[in-house]
């Protein structure tokens, strides 16, 4: 029997209000290309607030902004 916390859930979408710096990036459109792949180095804001904490005074990151508990939370 599965352990249910081996179970992936899919996310939920990201936040309307989630940016990154990798929406202002273009790239050739080569194949492959990771574009909207995160990174360790990825930055993230909120632009409801533009900082790096959203109107909850929780961080602003990819996972975090994806979470619907999150009382600012609105799914795109």
């Amino acid at each position: 029997m599965p352990d249910p916390g081996d179970l992936q859930v899919p996310p939920s979408p990201p936040c309307r209000h989630l940016r990154n710096k990798g929406m202002f990036v273009y790239t050739d459109g080569q194949e492959g290309s990771d574009a909207l792949g995160d990174y360790e180095g990825t930055y993230y804001w909120c632009f409801h607030t533009m900082k790096n904490f959203g109107p909850d005074d929780d961080f602003v990151t990819g996972l975090d902004c994806r979470n619907p508990q999150r009382s600012c939370y609105e799914p795109l």
